[in-house]
């Protein structure tokens, strides 16, 4: 029997492509889709590659910057330069004319702010409003204006004292006009620059703002140009710098700080303008304010501040080597500051040797200095500073010439006059700073206002920390006391 071979069957899909997955064959079919999310790259990208996107990007993302990130390397003023107003003049005035149209040769550098200068107005051509000043007059201390006014033509650049952070960028088209506040930590305190703290510095009638909010600023970086905004009757700057607490140690409110609400000057029955010129609430301002220019002035070293291992992983390079530059400058000048200490107490000890021969001597000299010293033995007189007004001419440190072991000891800090009489009924325009210039030592209080003299006099209690021979300086004056040496219990 003869068997058939059985044809084979070969299976064939009814599909011989490949199909692709529904939602790409859908995506691939809108061109349109895909120009979209180039689009939005490029947008990205080129806004990141900007000159603050990627640094306010990863500020949201991240949150606030580390303050070790932040050093302190000195301070400069809140303008480089304005017109020489003694020496220039145009047609048009000052008022009208742009920064850009003042020529080159007509800039000077800003003028040292000099308390006792503007407050008797020589030089309220330049600072038209002193710290803590009133409208009426413009001298320091008469009101509770809490910044320096500085007049210089619109479009002046402006630029960050310090390093810091910028907070806020806001525009008070009743007061501040445009405005631009710079958080600065680990600065050295006023108060005790041995130790650091934390300042707000505030630019205000601003005419153009150059940095955001959560953007790091460089000392002498522009940070935008200056104007006329808000409530300003002339083109000019208001420059302030807030503490971050008041002096009780409670926290400041807000920043720019003002001492006084609306509410509070219409319940004194004030204006704002009155409520500045009659020094309303002007306690406060002292106590939540510096002086901003003899802040800047002073050029404080740097304070060195311990790193703990854990944040030192967050530290870059560069900002570690600006940390040892730093370190390196504050003791270079601390070690030149004790070398010039040391040679004027050997001069001074030499003095002292010579004039206890003559006990007569002795006591002629400590009168031609400070006449009411000289009842008490233990008291050494400083060498006067520059006139302050016509009744307080200097200032005078009387205290014990030696101390024993860790107890307070009380020194007072006297008004004198043009005779080197106490200045009972004379004022201070500005706050005095007590620091050492040689040795350790702790002041309750560190700080001495306006406020704190009675009769000329203020009393200090101070706390020598070791056994190191300590001289009391006063600030920003200079004034050096005479050495007060350990002698044991």
């Amino acid at each position: 029997m003869t068997h058939r071979k059985r044809k084979q069957f070969t299976k064939r899909s009814l599909h011989t492509h490949k199909q692709p997955h529904p939602a790409m064959q859908y995506l691939s079919q809108r061109v349109t889709f895909w120009i979209a999310v180039l689009s939005v790259m490029a947008f990205v990208t080129g806004n990141m590659m900007g000159q603050h996107g990627w640094r306010v990007f990863w500020m949201s993302v991240l949150g606030e910057q580390n303050d070790s990130l932040i050093v302190y390397s000195g301070t400069v003023p809140p303008v480089a330069s304005v017109p020489d107003y003694r020496n220039w003049h145009a047609a048009a005035g000052i008022s009208s004319l742009q920064f850009s149209d003042i020529p080159a040769s007509a800039l000077v550098p800003l003028l040292q702010y000099n308390s006792n200068r503007q407050k008797s107005g020589e030089d309220q051509y330049v600072y038209s409003i002193g710290y803590m000043g009133a409208y009426d007059t413009g001298a320091e201390g008469e009101g509770s204006h809490p910044g320096t006014d500085i007049r210089m033509p619109v479009g002046t650049p402006v630029q960050s004292v310090m390093n810091g952070i910028v907070t806020r960028v806001g525009e008070d088209r009743g007061g501040f006009g445009k405005f631009i506040v710079i958080r600065h930590p680990n600065v050295p305190d006023p108060d005790q620059p041995a130790k650091i703290t934390v300042l707000h510095s505030v630019y205000a009638h601003l005419n153009e703002m150059s940095v955001v909010e959560g953007e790091i600023v460089g000392k002498g970086q522009q940070i935008g140009k200056s104007g006329q905004t808000g409530l300003a009757s002339g083109p000019h700057l208001h420059f302030q710098i807030d503490r971050d607490t008041f002096r009780d140690g409670t926290k400041v409110p807000y920043h720019p700080y003002w001492p006084f609400t609306s509410a509070e000057a219409r319940a004194a029955n004030y204006s704002f303008s009155q409520a500045i010129d009659n020094g309303l609430f002007q306690d406060r301002g002292y106590s939540a304010t510096v002086n901003p220019m003899l802040y800047v002035q002073a050029q404080y070293a740097p304070v060195l501040v311990a790193q703990s291992k854990a944040s030192d992983p967050q530290l870059t390079p560069e900002e570690r080597r600006e940390q040892r530059i730093a370190g390196r400058l504050a003791r270079r000048q601390t070690e030149e500051k004790e070398v010039a200490v040391k040679a004027s107490l050997v001069a001074t000890a030499g003095t002292e040797e010579r004039a206890a021969s003559s006990s007569s001597a002795q006591a002629s000299s400590v009168t031609s200095v400070a006449p009411q010293a000289a009842a008490s033995s233990s008291a050494a007189p400083s060498v006067l500073s520059a006139p302050y007004s016509a009744e307080v001419a200097g200032v005078d440190i009387q205290h014990p010439r030696t101390f024993t072991g860790r107890k307070w000891e009380t020194i007072t800090v006297i008004l004198r006059d043009a005779q080197g009489d106490v200045a009972a009924s004379g004022r201070l325009d500005h706050d005095l700073y007590l620091r050492t210039a040689f040795g350790r030592a702790e002041f309750r209080p560190p700080i001495l206002t306006p406020l704190d003299f009675r009769n000329g006099k203020a009393t200090v209690q101070v706390l020598p920390l070791g056994h190191q021979t300590l001289v009391i300086e006063i600030k920003p004056e200079g004034v050096l006391g005479g050495p007060m040496r350990y002698v044991g219990e």
